[in-house]
């Protein structure tokens, strides 16, 4: 049975069709499965790339999966992390993807969600174990595009139901995690200053749905100037934006633009030298202008009004207001001009307080930085 399931030598069809009987008849008799005695039976399964699996032995094999994690306190991390691990398909020089694994992603990243959906319906625990899984799993700064992309694009997979409502927020916050990190290690040096009159997408926001990438991927390429972690940033903005664009389809956009703000602002926010991580807020803003886009207009206008708030998180607000206005063309005049009044409306009362010498704490950088707008 440990040979039958030995992935490393291709199959004839009967020793495939005697695989796929095998792990039918192990899925019957998972709990009679030992790690004592069947512990090299084991290694050959939490070890399997179903990427190179026939379409019958797939189903089978992740039938006996969702099986074995299911058996009580024994082979549920096991089970998950095998799954995890098959997020990111065989890799080959150059970074690409073989034809091949292109042409079956999006099948066996379906199949990957479906059965961790499945394990976490079936095992209460599961959810919380899988959080900590993808957490130490996460690709990182260094890691090559194709894997970094696959990863991600899997793993949002699963940000959807119920799945979405138990470790979503979790995933958001791992990927823009990701993003900010690239974002920091990108110049302005890596960034072709003949372009600097340019977006970041060579386009206005309202275009995106123009470009069938939904994100003009090549022209974004066009305004980075050769540096890996652009180049990265840029594939991985094009897969959250795409799962923005789902969520919309589908109706959820508003509670995933409730979890992208509260990310937004604790671990983007204060952050230095991030420039292009906004555009994915700005994105899922243009996709609901009316309540989306609003409401993060006066969130981040409210941030800078807030004398509560600490000084960098004013100026970074204000800053990003600007940004954000001077690029979102679905944003009305009339907000445009109220959001306006409310910082000049706060400048000259700043400057009248100046004036009189009553401000306690005079912040002139919040002030310098208002004035930019």
């Amino acid at each position: 049975m440990v040979s039958t399931l030995d992935t490393s030598k291709k199959k004839t069809p009967d020793e495939e069709a005697l695989y796929v009987t095998t792990l039918k008849a192990l899925s019957e008799a998972v709990s009679k499965i030992d790690i004592t005695y069947h512990h090299l039976l084991l290694n050959n399964i939490f070890t399997i790339r179903i990427w190179y699996l026939q379409r019958d032995t797939l189903d089978a094999f992740l039938d006996l999966i969702t099986r074995l994690a299911a058996v009580a306190d024994q082979y549920l991390r096991e089970c998950l992390q095998m799954l995890v691990n098959n997020f990111t398909p065989p890799l080959v020089q150059r970074n690409e993807l073989p034809r091949w694994a292109v042409s079956r992603k999006k099948d066996i990243f379906f199949h990957l969600c479906e059965s961790l959906k499945t394990i976490s319906d079936t095992v209460p625990l599961a959810p919380r174990i899988l959080r900590d899984i993808i957490d130490r799993s996460m690709p990182k700064l260094f890691d090559n595009k194709a894997k970094m992309v696959s990863f991600v694009e899997c793993m949002l997979g699963l940000d959807t139901d119920r799945m979405g409502d138990l470790i979503g927020a979790t995933l958001l916050a791992k990927v823009v995690d990701l993003l900010t990190e690239l974002d920091v290690n990108i110049t302005w040096e890596d960034i072709i200053q003949g372009e600097h009159n340019k977006g970041i997408f060579e386009m206005e926001l309202e275009d995106l749905n123009e470009d069938e990438d939904g994100l003009g991927q090549a022209g974004t390429k066009v305004l980075f100037g050769g540096n890996a972690c652009a180049e990265k940033l840029d594939s991985l903005m094009v897969v959250v934006c795409e799962h923005l664009k789902s969520c919309a389809e589908r109706g959820y956009l508003d509670k995933e633009f409730d979890i992208l703000k509260a990310i937004f602002r604790a671990s983007v926010l204060r952050v230095h030298r991030s420039k292009f991580c906004q555009f994915i807020m700005f994105y899922a803003c243009s996709l609901d202008p009316k309540i989306c886009g609003l409401e993060f207009a006066f969130f981040l206008t409210e941030i800078f009004l807030n004398k509560e708030e600490d000084p960098i998180s004013r100026m970074s607000a204000v800053s990003y207001v600007g940004s954000y206005l001077s690029r979102a063309r679905f944003i009305s005049a009339d907000t445009v001009l109220a959001i306006l009044k409310k910082i000049v409306d706060w400048c000259d009362e700043y400057c009248v307080l100046q004036n009189r010498g009553t401000t306690a704490n005079p912040n002139h950088q919040i002030f310098y930085g208002a004035c930019q707008v």
